[in-house]
C-alpha cells in the first residue's frame, strides 16, 4: 500500500484531492495537512511514498518544507500544485527535485495521470493503467473543481494581503509586495507602480516586475510625464480601472503593450499613483471577482502606505523634536553653539568625498545634529565649567555617548543614528569609550563623526583656549592615523581641509600648541 500526504489548508480543496487519489486503481492510503507544522509533524512520525501540497500555506511556502525534506536525506516523491508558479519557483522546485508541477486550475485526470507515473515504478501490482477509470465522483469534481480553485485562489489571495504586506517595510517593498499580488491576481507577466508627483506632474516607478529575465523591465524606468502614460483619467480619478485588450498601447515611454489593466493607487482615498498588469491572460475584459480583489489589494495598500506617510512624519519630527534639543543645550555655552550642525556638515562632506550612498550620508547628517545629545545628562557644573576637568569631572563627561544612546534606544527609527551617538569617541586603536571598540568594529558612519567632531573642536573657540589654526589640526589627524582616527577617513578630511573645505576660527598667527594634542587624543577637543 502507498502512503500519501495531502498538505493543502483549504478543507473543502483538501477533501477533493484527497478523493481523487482515492479513485486511482491502486492500493493507497490517504492522510491530510492543513498547515506546514502538522505536515513536519507527520512526515517525522510516519514512512510517506508522496506529497501532494500546495505551495501557499496559510503559515509559509510548501517549498521550504521540501528543501528541509532534501536537507535530511528525505527523498519523498513531491507533486507540487499552484495557483501561480513564477519562472523562479519552477526553477526552485527543479532544483530540489520536485516529481511533478501542477497549475490551478486543472483537471482530476491531470492530477491522477501525474500521481499514476509518480508511483507506478514504486509498486509491483500489475493493474495499475495508463489512465484511470472515469468513475462518477471523479466526474463531480471535474465540475466542482475550477469554482473551488478560484474560492481558494481568492482567500489565499486576502490571507496574503495582509501576512506579506504587513511588518515593518519601505514604501517600495511594501509595493513590490503589492504589485507582485496584483500580478497574480491577474496573471499578468510584467507590471510596475508608478507614484505621482504633483508638482512636476511626473510618474516615478517605485516597483517593477517580470517573469522574463531578458525584460526590459528588469532595467529601472526613468521618470516621466504623466502626459507621456496613458493614465491621466485614473490621476484625476475619472477612471477606476484603464484596459486595454489587442491594441498595442505605450504605457510607458519606450514600454509597449497589448494587453493591459491599470488601477489607481491611491493614498487617503485620493489618487496618487498607478498599477499598470501587462501581458494578462485571456482576451476578456478582468470580470467582475478579479476586479473586487484588485479594488481590495489597492485598499490594503493606501492603508499601509497612509501608515508609512504617519510613521514617517512621527519620525521626521521626533528628530526635528531632538536636535531642538542639542541646540538649546549647545546655546547655554556660546562656545558650543551650532557645535552639532557643523559637525553634521563636515561629516556629510566626508561621506560624499568617500563616495558613499544617498541612504548612509542623510544618516551621517542625522547622527552627526544627535552625536552629543547624551550631555543633556551631564550635570551644569561639569558641562559648563569655564576651565579644565578633573579625572572626576572627565569620567563624568565620557558618560554622555551612552546617555545618549539611553535617550534613543526605544525610537525604532533612530536604530542606526543610536550607533553613531554612542561610538563616536571610540578608537581605532580600541582605547576609547565606551565600549573599547577597535577598527571595523566600530561603525563606519561613527568613525567618520569622531573626525568631524575632533576637527571641530580644534578649530573653534573653547572657554579654556582659543580655536587651533589649520597646520595644527593637520598635524593632529596625521599623528592620529591608525591609532585615534580611521585611516580612510582621515584621508578624505586632510583633502578636504587643503581644499579649502574647513574653516578655522583662529586668527592668522600661529598659537602655541601647549597640551592641546592630549586633549584631541583624550577626545575632549
Amino acid at each position: 500500500m502507498m502512503n500519501i500526504l495531502v498538505l493543502e489548508d483549504q478543507a473543502v480543496v483538501r477533501e477533493v484531492i484527497s478523493e481523487i487519489i482515492s479513485d486511482l486503481d491502486i492500493s493507497v492510503r490517504v492522510a491530510q495537512a492543513d498547515s506546514l507544522k502538522t505536515a513536519r509533524s507527520m512526515l517525522e512520525s510516519d514512512r510517506w511514498d508522496a506529497l501532494v501540497t500546495d505551495l501557499q500555506l496559510g503559515d509559509g511556502v510548501s517549498l521550504d518544507l521540501v528543501s528541509e525534506l532534501r536537507q535530511q536525506g528525505n527523498g519523498i516523491s513531491v507533486v507540487l500544485i499552484s495557483g501561480f508558479l513564477t519562472p523562479e519557483r519552477v526553477q526552485q522546485a527543479e532544483q530540489l527535485g520536485v516529481s511533478h508541477l501542477l497549475a490551478k486550475p486543472f483537471q482530476p485526470d491531470a492530477l491522477s495521470r501525474s500521481l499514476h507515473a509518480l508511483l507506478a515504478p514504486m509498486t509491483s501490482e500489475q493493474s495499475i493503467s495508463a489512465r484511470p477509470t472515469r468513475t462518477e465522483a471523479t466526474v463531480i469534481h471535474g465540475r466542482l473543481l475550477p469554482d473551488l480553485f478560484e474560492m481558494d485562489r481568492h482567500l489565499s489571495f486576502l490571507f496574503r494581503m495582509f501576512s506579506e504586506m504587513s511588518g515593518h517595510l519601505d514604501v517600495a517593498e511594501v509595493c513590490s509586495r503589492a504589485l507582485s499580488l496584483g500580478m497574480e491576481m491577474a496573471r499578468a507577466k510584467r507590471g510596475f507602480i508608478a507614484l505621482f508627483e504633483r508638482k512636476r506632474k511626473q510618474l516615478v516607478t517605485v516597483a517593477l516586475k517580470t517573469d522574463q529575465t531578458s525584460d526590459p523591465l528588469r532595467l529601472a524606468l526613468p521618470s516621466c510625464h504623466m502626459s507621456d502614460t496613458p493614465f491621466s483619467s485614473l490621476l484625476s480619478g475619472e477612471d477606476e480601472i484603464l484596459q486595454v485588450l489587442g491594441a498595442e498601447m505605450e504605457c510607458w515611454p519606450g514600454v509597449s503593450t497589448d494587453h493591459m489593466a491599470a488601477v489607481p493607487v491611491r493614498l487617503q482615498a485620493v489618487p496618487m499613483g498607478v498599477m499598470c498588469l501587462m501581458g494578462c491572460e485571456g482576451d476578456q475584459p478582468l470580470h467582475d471577482q478579479l476586479k473586487y480583489m484588485l479594488r481590495l489589494l489597492i485598499s490594503q495598500l493606501d492603508t499601509l502606505l497612509d501608515n508609512r506617510a504617519v510613521h514617517a512624519a512621527l519620525a521626521d519630527s521626533m528628530k526635528e523634536t531632538l536636535v531642538a534639543l542639542v541646540r538649546s543645550l549647545e546655546a547655554r555655552d556660546r562656545y558650543t553653539k551650532n557645535h552639532s550642525s557643523r559637525v553634521s556638515d563636515l561629516s556629510v562632506r566626508f561621506a560624499t568625498d568617500m563616495g558613499l550612498g544617498e541612504d548612509i550620508i542623510d544618516l551621517v547628517r542625522v547622527g552627526g545634529l544627535l552625536h552629543d545629545i547624551g550631555k543633556v545628562g551631564i550635570p551644569d557644573e561639569v558641562l559648563l565649567k569655564p576651565g579644565r576637568y578633573t579625572d572626576k569631572e572627565y569620567a563624568i563627561m565620557k558618560a554622555h555617548p551612552a546617555i545618549g544612546d539611553s535617550l534613543l534606544k526605544h525610537m525604532d527609527t533612530l536604530v542606526r543614528e543610536r550607533l553613531m551617538v554612542r561610538h563616536h569617541h571610540e578608537r581605532w586603536d580600541g582605547r576609547g569609550y565606551p565600549d573599547r571598540l577597535a577598527g571595523e568594529d566600530i561603525p563606519l558612519e561613527a568613525r567618520i563623526v569622531c573626525v568631524a567632531d575632533a576637527i571641530d573642536a580644534m578649530t573653534t573657540h573653547r572657554v579654556y583656549r582659543q580655536a587651533k589654526p589649520l597646520s595644527f589640526c593637520l598635524e593632529q589627524l596625521k599623528l592620529g592615523v591608525g591609532t585615534q582616527f580611521d585611516p580612510q577617513v582621515v584621508k578624505v578630511a586632510v583633502s578636504a581641509i587643503e581644499r579649502g573645505h574647513v574653516k578655522t576660527q583662529a586668527p592668522p598667527e600661529e598659537l602655541d600648541g601647549s597640551d592641546e594634542a592630549l586633549l584631541v587624543s583624550a577626545g575632549l577637543l
